[in-house]
């Protein structure tokens, strides 16, 4: 069964897990589809040191996506990150959303949940979330 994927929403929060998940949108997006990169900020009355550092960041990733001619659309929005992830997937009828997870266990988010599982649970589209790899300091000594 092959699925056409037309809308891609990749969204990021610019921390280590949105680069692997930037950079895995940018190898695997031989399909044509629309890759939307989307960050959710936290309240619209951000600082203007805040918004040049986010423009800052997109650049970056204009430029990791343009090593593999991929263009995209580079999205913000304002609110609480997985009520705005699904709300503009389902908007922009996505196909797939693309997220990394940075793997915490710990006790909060298991009472709370993160903004992955949150986006996954309730998603209509296909969710793909990478979990980005911790690093064992002492075995790579």
């Amino acid at each position: 069964m092959t699925i056409s994927l037309k809308k891609i929403i990749c969204a990021v929060d610019f921390s280590v897990a949105s680069d692997s998940v930037v950079r895995y949108a940018a190898t695997m997006h031989c399909t044509g589809a629309e890759l939307i990169i989307l960050y959710i900020a936290p309240e619209i009355n951000c600082d203007d040191h805040l918004l040049r550092t986010r423009l800052h960041d997109f650049s970056r990733y204009s430029e990791m996506l343009s090593q593999n001619n991929v263009q995209a659309i580079f999205e913000v929005q304002y609110g609480e990150p997985a009520t705005c992830i699904l709300g503009y997937a389902k908007e922009h009828n996505a196909d797939m959303i693309l997220l990394g997870s940075h793997g915490k266990t710990d006790i909060a988010r298991l009472l709370v949940g993160s903004t992955a599982e949150t986006v996954m649970r309730k998603a209509f589209c296909p969710v793909v979330i990478l979990k980005t790899p911790t690093i064992n300091l002492k075995s790579a000594e």
